[in-house]
């Protein structure tokens, strides 16, 4: 992929240590234990249209489509991961995975080509005393510094069904923003759907301003309702 296109190391990343609890993914950064992005995000999403879904097909039956869907978005993900850092992939062992290795070389070779500059890949990000969270890609998309996430789907998404999406490209920018000095108004969503299609959805301007605005209000609602205080800073009075 590098020979397509250019890496650039343009900032130099925290390792960030994840923990899966039962109340969450947590990022270990110095004493502090972030929630990560998706937990915030599960925490605090109206989950009543996925709860009629899984009374009428039943539990069993809605836990496997869940399961196999989370497999084929695992192996896609490996595919954009493993092409740009240039590492081979594992033979596949089972057709969920060749599913996913097929949806993930379907968004490469349909979108990849608007990628003009590779900045980082899998990295960690994180708020100071807020969240942290693994970004996709940041990149340079269609000449514009970007947030680019990638996700799998069953069917074809509509661009008001995917808020979750667009809160999640806010949040990571918002944090890149605060540790590397950045300023991204740029969010891509790129969607491989299971039936061979793909799409794609953008967010810029005023539109990602609103986003990011009602992701910190996000936050706020989930400390405020999980009874957690944000994490404190260090006795130094840093933000560690």
């Amino acid at each position: 992929m590098v020979n397509l296109i250019p890496v650039k190391h343009k900032f130099k990343y925290a390792s960030l240590k994840r923990q899966d609890l039962p109340e969450g993914r947590r990022y270990v950064y110095g004493e502090q234990k972030l929630p990560s992005v998706t937990t915030i995000i599960s925490a605090t999403k109206d989950k009543s249209g996925l709860e009629a879904w899984s009374k009428r097909i039943g539990k069993e039956n809605a836990d496997k489509i869940k399961n196999e869907a989370a497999a084929v978005g695992t192996h896609m993900h490996n595919v954009m991961e493993r092409m740009i850092a240039y590492r081979d992939l594992p033979r596949p062992t089972n057709w969920l995975m060749t599913k996913g290795y097929e949806m993930g070389y379907h968004l490469i070779n349909t979108y990849f080509k608007n990628i003009q500059e590779i900045w980082g890949s899998e990295v960690p990000v994180y708020y100071p005393n807020k969240y942290a969270g693994t970004v996709d890609l940041v990149c340079v998309y269609r000449d514009k510094p970007s947030i680019v996430d990638f996700k799998q789907s069953l069917r074809p998404k509509r661009a008001e069904w995917i808020e979750d999406y667009f809160h999640q490209l806010a949040a990571y920018a918002l944090a890149h923003d605060e540790i590397h000095g950045t300023e991204i108004n740029f969010g891509v969503v790129l969607v491989a759907v299971q039936d061979g299609s793909t799409q794609e959805f953008t967010t810029t301007g005023e539109e990602f301003k609103q986003y990011k605005n009602a992701w910190k209000e996000r936050v706020e609602k989930y400390y405020a309702v999980g009874g957690l205080p944000a994490p404190k800073t260090g006795s130094n009075g840093n933000k560690d």
